[in-house]
């Protein structure tokens, strides 16, 4: 069903009630002339009638008598008549159609056979067809002035409701502490404004809430990341063996992306329109490579083959985190479906293409992907692809995913020229 408009819909109903009230009106007013016209002229007829009955049983009968538009026939007469009137059956009949005209018509007997008095009601029936016409004029002005109305109406009901809403639309997001209720005291619009008031009470607490969690969990997660990066560097300024050098190097690199991780959820929980830190220009083919070394376990577990096309090298002045973290979780969910394939790599100047020869997603799976605590993996959370997307979104790059169950997937995302 469309949606339309609360005005529309108060002036629809306003139009028809008017409308309606006035039909049954003017319906009441035709039905109760037709059955007066019926029954007063019925009865004036039959009365007539038995008076002229009388007459001709008296012999006193004269037709030169009868009043204009009456008309008395019996006996041989009735054989001139046409099949409308002698057709009827005894009784009294309304506005019986003859020719142009229309008569009221006593259906009767004298002497056992069919006598007729006529009574000529034209006149009366086009007085009636005017009134029927005055009263669908009426109608029309009355409808043109229920829709004049109406919109005066609706808009006198919907002032408050608007003003709410230009209220509502000029709060600012970072305005706490704000009630409206009280404006709006006494009135049908301030039961809305009251349970505006506890719906703002109710997000500003969840808010803080967030908020304290945030700043406590970045704190709490920088300072033993900040411990351990501070060991590292004390461990590497000392000998170590090749291997070992190797292995520090990692857990410097893992415990680097970790402090990049909580700066990027910490940026995508402010506002759209924080200014975001850009920071020195993001080498994505660099930041391949190095996502391609932290996987390398992965790779050679997989038996995979890893071809890399860099026809293009994209610098981009985002934070390298955020670009990290997109490359890494698309690059690993390549690799975890994948066994004994092949991964290719696509650098061009504004994009990043990762192709590989899994097992592919279902087409009725392919849009839930990206929705937060979708996985298919049994020890999986579902936090990776949703947290690309989300990224792909705040910094309005273009993300898409193309698959065929069977064959492989590829994930595209093109960067902001």
């Amino acid at each position: 069903m469309r949606r339309t408009t609360l005005k529309f819909r108060i002036l629809v109903a306003l139009v028809l009630i008017v409308s309606v009230t006035s039909l049954m009106f003017a319906g009441g007013v035709l039905l109760i002339k037709a059955r007066l016209e019926a029954t007063i002229f019925g009865e004036m007829v039959a009365e007539q009638m038995h008076v002229l009955i009388g007459q001709l049983d008296e012999g006193t009968y004269h037709g030169d008598a009868l009043f204009t538009g009456w008309t008395f026939h019996f006996g041989d007469a009735v054989a001139t008549l046409p099949e409308a009137i002698t057709g009827l059956a005894p009784g009294s009949h309304h506005s019986v159609v003859v020719g142009n005209l229309r008569y009221q018509i006593e259906a009767g007997a004298w002497n056992g056979r069919p006598a007729y008095l006529m009574y000529d009601v034209t006149e009366w029936e086009q007085q009636e067809h005017d009134v029927l016409l005055m009263l669908l004029y009426g109608l029309l002005l009355v409808l043109i002035v229920a829709i004049l109305m109406g919109l005066s109406a609706t808009r006198a009901i919907l002032a408050p409701v608007q003003n709410l809403s230009r209220r509502l639309t000029q709060i600012e997001p970072g305005q706490t502490s704000l009630r409206i209720a009280a404006d709006y005291a006494g009135t049908e619009i301030g039961q809305i404004a009251a349970s505006f008031d506890k719906y703002q009470e109710r997000l500003e607490k969840f808010v803080e809430r967030e908020r304290s969690f945030t700043a406590a969990a970045s704190h709490e997660l920088r300072t033993p990341l900040a411990v351990m990066m501070g060991a590292l560097d004390v461990l590497g300024a000392s000998a170590q063996t090749p291997s070992s050098q190797r292995a520090l190097e990692r857990i410097s690199r893992a415990c680097g992306e970790m402090l990049a991780f909580i700066e990027a959820t910490l940026l995508l929980s402010r506002e759209e329109s924080s200014q975001i830190d850009q920071g020195s220009p993001a080498d994505v083919e660099q930041l391949v490579e190095r996502c391609l070394e932290d996987q390398s376990a992965l790779i050679a577990d997989h038996g995979l083959e890893i071809v890399c096309d860099y026809s293009g090298a994209p610098m981009l002045h985002e934070p390298a985190s955020l670009v990290q973290i997109t490359i890494s979780n698309l690059l690993r969910n390549a690799l975890e479906h994948t066994h004994e394939g092949r991964i290719e790599i696509v650098l061009r100047e504004n994009l990043l293409a990762i192709r590989d020869t899994g097992e592919g997603i279902a087409a009725d799976k392919l849009a839930l992907v990206f929705e937060r605590s979708y996985t298919t993996k049994q020890s999986g959370t579902g936090l990776g692809l949703n947290l690309v997307r989300r990224i792909c979104d705040r910094m309005h790059w273009q993300i898409t995913l193309e698959s065929t169950p069977g064959e492989g997937t590829v994930a595209t995302v093109r960067f902001r020229d």
